[in-house]
């Protein structure tokens, strides 16, 4: 499995809306409850970022205020695929907080949003966390980066 951590320009989690983060760290994590792996695969930057769009600029995209007129925007909608750019080929994407559609665009090509609490900063944090919440190891003890 793939999955995605969105994180800041200091490469710490990013808890606001991932539309509007610097970058995607990648980790595929594999194995079984008994003994989980993962590694880093590589980091990507958002291409709102890479293109100085309108998600990374507009505060109200970093806050997931999207208005309830641009929440129904097509063009707007539109914007939230952007992200499959970089993590298309994820199983799960690690959030604090995100938008319906944010919610919607990834829930429509196969990608679980998987809830992260706000006093998480490190990326190897949120997947120790992830692992442990989906009850994917047994234990804390079960899960090793690969080497």
């Amino acid at each position: 499995m793939i999955v995605a951590i969105p994180l800041d320009p200091k490469e710490r989690v990013y808890h606001n809306n991932p539309c509007s983060c610097t970058m995607f760290s990648l980790y595929e994590v594999s194995g079984n409850r008994k003994d989980i792996r993962y590694r880093h695969m590589e980091t990507k930057l958002n291409p709102w970022q890479k293109y100085s769009g309108n998600m990374v600029n507009d505060p109200k995209m970093m806050s997931c205020e999207c208005e309830s007129t641009l929440a129904k925007d097509p063009y707007h909608i539109s914007e939230h695929y952007a992200l499959l750019e970089v993590i298309g080929k994820c199983n799960t994407l690690i959030v604090d907080q995100y938008c319906l559609n944010t919610l919607f665009a990834m829930k429509n090509v196969g990608i679980k949003l998987h809830k992260v609490p706000p006093f998480v900063k490190t990326a190897e944090e949120a997947l120790n966390h992830f692992i442990i919440g989906a009850e994917i190891a047994d234990h804390l003890r079960y899960i090793h980066p690969a080497s």
